[in-house]
């Protein structure tokens, strides 16, 4: 493969458009967690809340796809910056209905819960229904709105705001579930993610880089946050992929701010 070819598939594995997801413990525990939600009757509402990559989107992405008949998705809208979770829920069951800031869940939206069992509401990221300063009560008032409704409805909803963490600590009217991914990575999860990435990136690209590169990989690590492990092992994977224009220097010798700095040079040179 030629060198703009590699270097295009360097910038694309730098700039995370690799498409891979390490699926580790902590993540396994939260999607079964969620997974035994889901088969609750109850109405409840549940917090998914974890460290910058630690794969909450994901998470609730796999959940989505898993019951995408029986889930309603509420997603970013950059229109939609003053709009209730009431009014978007309401939308996104019935697209042609206007807003109105509703105060109550509608009957027409609790017969069509029991009609069609679409049950569950899951929001990525709360900070895309935020508005104001007084956004956390409202939010968490909303969707206790759901929960306690006739239709008994389970809300899913990820954040990092601490005063929306704490505000749902405080829920007692309705059954809870706290739901925390830890990002930090054991001496073996990394190992692991060295494998599954290096099998997904040779795969993707039609490469052989972990078995040419052994020794590059053979690096260590400690417990690390999994966001600095994936943009690690990126750097490494890289590097292997443009050994050829690196410096003379043996490159597992080179420190990892070094190494990412040569390897960006030569990608984006």
């Amino acid at each position: 493969m030629n060198l703009d070819a590699r270097r295009v598939i360097a910038r694309n594995i730098l700039e995370g458009r690799h498409g891979f997801q390490f699926r580790w413990d902590s993540w396994t525990q939260a999607h079964d967690a969620l997974e035994s939600l889901f088969k609750s009757t109850a109405g409840s509402v549940a917090m998914v809340r974890g460290p910058v990559g630690a794969g909450i989107t994901s998470l609730l992405d796999a959940f989505i796809a898993a019951h995408s008949t029986k889930v309603i998705a509420v997603r970013h809208d950059i229109f939609l910056s003053r709009v209730n979770l009431v009014d978007r829920v309401q939308q996104r069951v019935f697209p042609s209905c206007e807003f109105g800031w509703l105060k109550r869940v509608p009957k027409s939206l609790v017969e069509f819960v029991k009609l069609t069992g679409r049950r569950t509401i899951v929001v990525d990221d709360t900070d895309i229904i935020s508005h104001d300063k007084n956004s956390a009560e409202v939010i968490i008032d909303d969707m206790l709105k759901f929960a306690l409704s006739d239709a008994e409805m389970l809300v899913i909803f990820s954040t990092r705001r601490v005063p929306l963490q704490n505000l749902f600590c405080k829920i007692k009217s309705v059954q809870t579930a706290d739901i925390s991914l830890s990002g930090s990575l054991t001496a073996q999860n990394w190992v692991d993610l060295k494998d599954q990435f290096c099998h997904w990136a040779d795969s993707r690209y039609g490469l052989n880089i972990r078995e040419h590169a052994e020794d590059l990989f053979a690096t260590a690590i400690g417990s690390l946050e999994i966001a600095q492990a994936m943009s690690t092992l990126e750097v490494l994977y890289c590097a292997a992929l443009l050994c050829d224009q690196m410096p003379a220097t043996k490159l597992e010798t080179l420190e990892t701010e070094d190494l990412k700095w040569e390897v960006l040079r030569v990608a984006y040179g």
